[in-house]
């Protein structure tokens, strides 16, 4: 058994190695491509920027438009940091599963994270030359405090469902699995062993090379080391993740690695790409040297991915791309302005200025019910809250029918009964209920359908405290303002045929008793004496012809409350 020199050595005979190898294959696909990747026209997507929901509907159904234009193949061109690994491990089951035409990945020139997940996972994959790609590992991450330390059983509950995914894209996709697993779990080690017949690589990890040598393999790499290749000062963005459509037999989740490792085992369906190392194969191996260490997450660049069997090709531009396939026509499929409103509506900050509009504009619609736009912005804003996650497909239906029975038992408190409280409270609790619903695109049972109910939960919190504010001042103010009263008051004369009011220098005394006029909701004009003047109620609406008693009067207006 013949140990290799430092791992720079490992390094440079991987990239030569797999640069070689990707020229000699680029070369031969100028001339004519392969019949199983052949397509005469082909789509190119653009995936760039954050993973979330909206980006991920967005590439569906550009690759749906692709396929009914008549493309043979679509190529995601990966650009992207990472981000929501629900939505991930849900288009990587739609390319495998649901997609109507081959789609490769192009990484072109990252795919970390979540975008190393989505290139695992398509046809192939092809490099631009400075392309980096790995670092899959899900995260910890919450608002405000940053990334949080995992425990060894909720680091394996949260690894099987990934690893699981990854592994089945290496035995469709002819990778080395054990390469693909030091993406995601930090644990794995990886030895690259070179055949003493023909100069072919393997990848193996620490267990199978104690089976097959019956010693531990040599490290040349210590503990905890930064993941190779990866972009000087970049980390993958990833967020808690687990998966809904989870194939795990035990409810609880896996304790530790041995049971994370038997549980991705028992989920694959197809066989692994090579046999196990055997102490009868040793002697036909030697180790090149280690790939990976412990406590590390593997980051690959091109010629790397090349040399591990991942990329195909380096390809530099749209040009050598069509080359590759053998195609003669190539057309771009990028975002549309309407995939950037919707993730622009759906971003937390203006969520939270719409449930502020919402509210404060029911607020004032109540109290002052001679004004439109209040009514009108606050349907707007209800509109926008539940409309844009509905189109970017992050949220269900049972959102949209929990807010329309709030806003059907609210209309029964205003017009069939009111002053009983109970109705109008039972559908303001709906609608904040469909609204915090609408943020929640995972199932509650995973850590990311419950990440999405703490964020909605926040959110509308906040937007309560800003409307409760808006609100406050609404109180005090708008019912002074000039354009209010003047609106109120004319809307009121026009049912109630009351005459104009009386000069502001008419005032009542606290404790003197008068009459409604009009209804006071909390606006309205009422009678003391000879005298007819706009008051403000306290407390609950007052209807027409109710004894109402001044309880005060200043130059900033008259407050009154109902009385015997």
């Amino acid at each position: 058994m013949r140990i290799a020199g430092p791992f720079r050595r490992l390094v440079a005979w991987l990239a030569l190695g797999g640069a070689a190898w990707a020229s000699a294959h680029a070369g031969a696909q100028v001339a004519s491509a392969p019949a199983w990747r052949q397509a005469s026209r082909i789509a190119v997507v653009t995936v760039h920027g954050e993973i979330d929901a909206v980006r991920c509907a967005s590439a569906q159904r550009r690759v749906e438009a692709a396929a009914r234009d008549g493309a043979n193949a679509v190529v995601l061109e990966l650009d992207t940091p990472g981000g929501d690994l629900y939505a991930t491990l849900g288009l990587c089951i739609w390319l495998k599963e649901r997609a109507p035409v081959p789609v490769w990945a192009w990484v072109r020139p990252r795919a970390f994270s979540a975008g190393a997940i989505i290139a695992l996972a398509c046809r192939g994959i092809v490099t631009s030359p400075a392309a980096a790609m790995g670092d899959a590992a899900p995260i910890a991450a919450l608002p405000g405090l940053g990334l949080q330390p995992l425990p060894v059983a909720e680091r394996a509950k949260l690894e099987a469902p990934v690893l699981s995914e990854v592994v089945d894209s290496a035995r469709r996709n002819g990778y080395d699995e054990t390469v693909v697993r030091a993406f995601v779990s930090a644990p794995d080690e990886v030895w690259a062993l070179e055949s003493a017949e023909d100069g072919r690589r393997i990848f193996v990890g620490r267990e199978e090379f104690r089976d097959a040598f019956g010693e531990d393999p040599p490290t040349s790499r210590a503990a905890g080391a930064a993941p190779r290749g990866a972009l000087a000062g970049e980390r993958p963005l990833a967020v808690l993740v687990d998966r809904a459509m989870r194939r795990a037999t035990r409810e609880d989740g896996p304790a530790n690695d041995a049971e994370r490792d038997a549980l991705v085992a028992e989920q694959q369906v197809r066989p692994p790409v090579r046999a196990r190392l055997t102490p009868a194969d040793a002697p036909s191996w030697r180790v090149a040297g280690q790939v990976d260490g412990a406590q590390e997450l593997l980051v690959v660049q091109g010629p790397e991915a090349a040399a591990f069997g991942m990329s195909l090709a380096t390809v530099e531009d749209d040009r050598a791309l069509a080359a590759f396939f053998g195609a003669t026509a190539l057309d771009r499929r990028d975002e549309n302005l309407g995939d950037a409103v919707v993730r622009f509506l759906t971003s937390w900050p203006v969520r939270l200025l719409l449930i502020a509009v919402l509210l404060g504009g029911f607020v004032l619609e109540m109290m002052a019910p001679g004004l439109s736009w209040p009514g009108a912005a606050a349907t707007v804003a209800l509109v926008l809250l539940l409309g844009a996650p509905a189109l970017a497909g992050v949220t269900s239906w049972w959102p949209l029918l929990v807010v329309v029975a709030g806003a059907a038992l609210v209309l029964a408190e205003v017009f069939l009964v009111p002053g009983v409280g109970v109705v109008g409270i039972m559908g303001v609790a709906c609608i904040l209920v469909g609204i915090v619903g609408s943020f929640i695109g995972a199932p509650l049972d995973t850590p990311e359908g419950r990440s999405d109910l703490a964020g909605g939960l926040g959110v509308v919190a906040g937007g309560l405290i800003l409307a409760g504010g808006a609100a406050w001042v609404l109180l005090r103010v708008v019912p002074r303002a000039g354009i209010v009263r003047a609106a109120v008051l004319e809307a009121q004369a026009g049912i109630e045929g009351a005459t104009s009011p009386a000069p502001r220098a008419v005032r009542p005394a606290v404790g003197d008793a008068g009459r409604a006029l009009t209804p006071l909701r909390p606006v309205g004009r009422a009678e003391f004496g000879t005298a007819t003047l706009e008051v403000q109620a306290r407390g609950a609406f007052v209807d027409a012809g109710t004894p109402v008693r001044v309880v005060r009067s200043d130059a900033y207006g008259v407050e009154v409350e109902p009385c015997e």
